[in-house]
Formats: C-alpha cells, sequence, structure tokens
C-alpha cells in the first residue's frame, strides 16, 4: 500500500448553523489591499516631506552637517550603551554613521523607547494589579535542575508560574488542531477568549463563528482579539461587523494608521484559544484556511499546537485578559475567570510564558538560548524562519560539535521570498559545521517547536529577531513525558518526509544580496 505523504484529517466542509453568516471567500479582499497601498503611500509621502525639509535645512544652513556630524556620533554612543543585542547595535552603528546627515534621525524615529514609552508605563500599571490574583495548582520542583532553572527563568522574568494537575495533547497539523477547537467550543458555558495574529473570512472562520455566534447568544461572554496589519486584508469590515452585531466582543491589537512610526511594526502574534477556564490552546496556527490546508498556498502546510486541561488554563487567561485590559483601556476584574478547572492528576510541569514588548526580557529569546544550552542527547527545531543572531547561532553549533543530536527542520517551499533565502543561508552555515538541516519536500513549515532531552516549547515563536524583539508571543514549556514522547513522534513522521538541505551555488551578485541580506538581519 503506497506511503501517503500527509496522513492528517482535514477540516469537513459544513454548512454553517446560522443562517446569518455568508460563506466568503479566503482570497485577500479589494478593500483590504487598497488600505495597505494608501497607509503605505501616506507614509512614503512624510518621509519624503521630511527628507525634503531636511535637505533645506542642510542648504540654508551648512554649519548643521557639522552638528549633524556630532550627533550622529553621540547617538552611535547611545546605541553602544544599550541593551539592545550586538548584532543589531552593530547595524544601527552602521546606518548612523554612513548616513550622519539623517541617520540619527532614522534612529531616534525607531526607538521603543520614545514610541513605546506610554504603552509600556500602561502594561507595568496592569501587571502590577495581575500580580494579587492568585493561582491554585503550583508544581513542586522538578528532579530535573535543568528544568527547574528554566521554570526560575520564567518565574523571575515574567511571573509565569509553574502549574501542575493538568492534562495536554498535541496536535502536528493544525486540521487536527481546530477540529478539536471547534469540538470544545460548542460545549463553552461561561466564557470564550480568542488571540490571533491572522484571522481571514473563509470556510474555517465561518465554521467557528456559527459555534461562537450559538454561544454569545446562550450568555456565553465571547471575546475576540486580531492584530491588524495581521488581519487587515483579510478580514473584511461586513465580517467585523457582523460579529459585534452577534453579540461577541472584538478588539484590534495597534491599528494601522497612516503616521511614520516604527510602533506599526509592534505586532501581536500570539495564538490563544481559552474555554470556561477549563482548555486553552496556543500553537502556531492562525485562524485562516490554509492553516487547515483548506486552501492551498505554499503547498502542505505543517503546523502544530497544543491542549491544555486544567490548572495551567489559569496562566493563558491572564495572558489573555491583561492583553484585552491594555486594549479595552477598562479595568478587569480577573477573579471570575481563574480556578475554574478541576485539578488533574498529572504532576508534570506545565508553564504558559508570552513574550513582547511588554515585558524588559526578550523572554522567548533567551528560553530558547537556555534550553539550547542545557541540552544534552538531543536538540529537534521546527521553525519557518532561521533569522537568529550571533549568540544563538553559536550556540547550536557549540552544541552540535559538543556531540549532542542537533536538527533543524525548515521549509522546503518559502512564504517570503526573501526570509526565506536568508533561511536557506543561516541552515548551510549551521550544516557546515555539524548541525543537521532539513527541508520539508513540498511543504511549507510553520510549527514552533523546541524537543530537548529533558523539556520541550510549543507556541508561536519563530526564530528570528522579529518574534524575539518586536512581537507578542505565546508558548508552553512543559516536561511532560507523555507530551515530549507526541512531539517526538510528529519529528520522526516529519523527518521521513524531508531532505537534507543542500548547499546552492550562487553568482557573485547574488553572494552580494545575501551579504547585505546577513547585514541587516538583525532588523528583520
Amino acid at each position: 500500500m503506497p506511503k501517503r505523504p500527509f496522513p492528517f484529517k482535514l477540516l469537513p466542509v459544513t454548512k454553517s448553523p446560522d443562517p446569518g453568516i455568508v460563506r466568503i471567500k479566503t482570497e485577500q479582499n479589494v478593500f483590504g489591499l487598497l488600505k495597505t497601498l494608501v497607509v503605505v503611500l501616506l507614509i512614503a509621502l512624510q518621509l519624503a516631506l521630511l527628507i525634503f525639509l531636511y535637505l533645506r535645512l542642510v542648504e540654508a544652513f551648512g554649519a548643521y552637517l557639522v552638528l549633524s556630524l556630532v550627533l550622529s556620533i553621540v547617538t552611535a554612543l547611545d546605541i553602544l550603551s544599550s541593551e539592545q543585542s550586538a548584532s543589531t547595535k552593530a547595524v544601527w552603528v552602521f546606518v548612523v554613521l554612513i548616513l550622519f546627515v539623517v541617520g540619527f534621525i532614522i534612529y531616534y524615529m525607531s526607538d521603543r523607547r520614545v514610541f513605546f514609552a506610554a504603552p509600556k508605563r500602561r502594561y507595568r500599571k496592569i501587571f502590577r494589579r495581575a500580580e494579587s490574583c492568585e493561582m491554585a495548582g503550583a508544581a513542586p520542583p522538578s528532579a530535573d535542575a535543568r528544568a527547574e532553572e528554566d521554570r526560575a527563568y520564567l518565574q523571575k522574568t515574567g511571573n509565569f508560574p509553574a502549574f501542575a494537575g493538568t492534562d495536554a495533547r498535541y496536535f502536528p497539523s493544525g486540521s487536527l488542531l481546530f477540529d478539536d477547537i471547534l469540538a470544545r467550543l460548542r460545549t463553552a458555558e461561561k466564557f470564550i477568549f480568542i488571540e490571533y495574529f491572522c484571522i481571514a473570512d473563509g470556510a474555517l472562520l465561518e465554521r467557528i463563528l456559527g459555534i461562537l455566534f450559538e454561544r454569545a447568544a446562550a450568555g456565553v461572554d465571547v471575546r475576540i482579539i486580531y492584530d491588524d496589519m495581521g488581519s487587515h486584508v483579510t478580514l473584511r469590515r461586513k465580517t467585523k461587523r457582523l460579529i459585534r452585531q452577534k453579540g461577541v466582543r472584538l478588539l484590534a491589537f495597534n491599528k494601522m494608521v497612516p503616521s511614520l512610526n516604527i510602533g506599526l511594526n509592534f505586532r501581536d502574534h500570539r495564538k490563544i484559544v481559552v474555554v470556561d477556564g477549563e482548555t486553552a490552546y496556543t500553537g502556531g496556527a492562525n485562524l485562516a484556511d490554509e492553516y487547515v490546508n483548506e486552501r492551498r498556498m505554499y503547498g502542505y502546510w505543517k503546523d502544530a499546537g497544543i491542549r491544555l486541561d486544567g490548572r495551567a488554563v489559569d496562566g493563558f487567561t491572564m495572558i489573555f485578559l491583561r492583553q484585552w485590559e491594555f486594549l479595552s483601556e477598562e479595568e478587569e476584574d480577573y477573579a471570575p475567570f481563574l480556578n475554574l478547572a478541576p485539578a488533574r492528576e498529572n504532576a508534570a510541569a506545565f508553564v504558559p510564558y508570552a513574550c513582547g514588548l511588554d515585558f524588559d526580557d526578550a523572554i522567548g529569546r533567551e528560553l530558547y538560548l537556555n534550553v539550547i544550552a542545557k541540552a544534552q542527547r538531543r536538540l529537534l527545531i521546527m521553525t519557518p524562519y532561521l533569522v537568529p543572531d550571533d549568540a544563538l547561532m553559536n550556540m547550536l553549533v557549540n552544541k552540535a560539535e559538543s556531540g549532542v543530536d542537533v536538527r533543524l527542520i525548515l521549509p522546503g517551499v518559502p512564504d517570503k521570498a526573501v526570509v526565506y533565502r536568508l533561511t536557506l543561508k543561516n541552515g548551510e552555515k549551521l550544516a557546515g559545521r555539524g548541525v543537521k538541516v532539513y527541508c520539508m519536500k513540498h511543504s511549507f513549515v510553520h510549527s514552533k517547536l523546541m524537543l530537548a532531552d529533558y523539556c520541550a516549547v510549543v507556541g508561536s515563536i519563530n526564530m528570528d529577531m522579529r518574534s524575539f524583539y518586536e512581537q507578542f508571543e505565546s508558548a508552553v514549556y512543559t516536561d511532560d513525558a507523555a507530551v515530549l514522547g507526541q512531539i517526538e513522534a510528529d519529528f520522526g513522521s516529519a523527518f521521513a518526509e524531508c531532505e537534507p538541505l543542500a548547499a546552492r551555488r550562487r553568482s557573485p551578485l547574488g553572494r552580494l544580496f545575501d551579504m547585505i541580506l546577513r547585514v541587516f538581519a538583525p532588523l528583520m
């Protein structure tokens, strides 16, 4: 019997239970594209105006050139003394000194200390309120010192506790994940919280909205957060209007406005579903048809997710409610939504956590580094994008050269040509230093997985600088043996569909382009 290359169940196409829902094609809508073009055009006009005014200033005051050089040197010193990564500092110093006439203006217009100061103060106020909430089910100390160190790090940097009393199930595809989400949403009795980077009109959303509208009509508190940039082309205005008319509360994160502001680059990339405080989901899949392979865009879409039942659900409830309070600007009473799940018998630890500009540390990056550094026998990784800094790249090489079985699975089909070119270049660099790097044939790998010999991380965090420093992300860390076994089985199935990354021959122009990409990779 021939082997099926992708033995995963697809969601059945079902008729909407609500006649008020109209089936809408998943393809990008014209209004969203027009909105994007208008925003880009207005930002470009603002930039052109700034350049024009600056050149006129230079023309009128020749001494300003000297002042610009002095200011550029001061800015370079400010950059070098900042807490950014070394590679990011190097790129910014290069930009500021080479473009000394305008470089320091570009830098400070991109400085989160300027444009994210007020939101950061609001987040801190929300976090202080949330700290008073008590959540039951703390996990006992781990017998593995490595896991105990990871848990201590998450507790100290983000106040993310480790929970016991939780069962989990891992899903090796977006279709299996959303099959389960749909079934669980139908049983909701108290509340449903949904937070996604991308929500798209299509068959999947139609099925989910049918359930959400029915539950909202039954008195269930239904709330949705979507990222405005991630969804503005795919989620139509009439869909948003219908959602609100049906009693579902809907908030957009960081609305797109035609303003020359680096804040537009800060996105909510989290994927969270919480039902009744008893069940929670996270992973890599967004709420769109391509993630369940009902729409083929880049070959087979390989994704992953995880379901939690029990005490650890409170961790994701808190992450969602803090973001909701920030967006709604209304104080939230957390207590009614916590400590609702009965404890399960499982003693393994689960740590739901988040990272983003709402925290002082790059928690996603640092936890990845911690796990990599402590892996002793194996380290298996799936990521759609491989654009880390030198510290993480060097750590992977160090583990491979120390005898650890380090293997990476990358996409065989790109979704973003430039980032994919850089991903393959970094993969080739690792492959030349002992890391086993593979591409999944005819597939776009969107899973964000890290499996070591003592723990696993499943979530939305890509192995790139955007996820580490510019996006709000979610994940779960666990040492549960059953989950580790399920993830290992998924890696085994994926490796069977992979081929080793082959070195590519590049033209001189191509090599020059790669050099430029690597220089500016920390800003991608």
